[in-house]
């Protein structure tokens, strides 16, 4: 079996005889098509900007795209250390930091690196 995503048409496969998943890791079903990481976070992009009026200038636009995809990421999995969120989404830790307060989250969440420097210093 194989799925090709919708929206970049990269497909996943896996190899005869092997266990295979409803869908690939990290892919959804949306309708009667599916979509890998990299086209959701464009989707949740596209949705951040989609009540925004026709006269916005291009830097809202990007703006407004980069706050929802990192929203997304949060969302998807808010564990996940900012950095690790940054580099997925191609912006600053800074920028995950903003977008974890609008969320209301205003402390990241720790690291498995803070609990041994926090024993370290005990």
């Amino acid at each position: 079996m194989k799925w090709t995503c919708g929206g970049c048409e990269v497909t996943a496969s896996w190899m005869a005889g092997t266990e295979r998943p409803d869908l690939p890791l990290n892919w959804i079903a949306k309708g009667d098509q599916v979509y890998c990481l990299a086209c959701r976070r464009d989707l949740a992009a596209e949705q951040g900007i989609a009540g925004l009026d026709e006269s916005a200038s291009a830097e809202d636009r990007r703006k407004l795209r980069s706050h929802a995809r990192i929203e997304f990421e949060i969302g998807r999995e808010p564990g996940r250390p900012d950095s690790h969120i940054a580099g997925a989404c191609h912006t600053s830790i800074v920028s995950v930091r903003k977008a974890r307060a609008r969320l209301g989250m205003s402390v990241r969440p720790p690291r498995p690196s803070d609990a041994r420097a926090r024993r370290k210093r005990a």
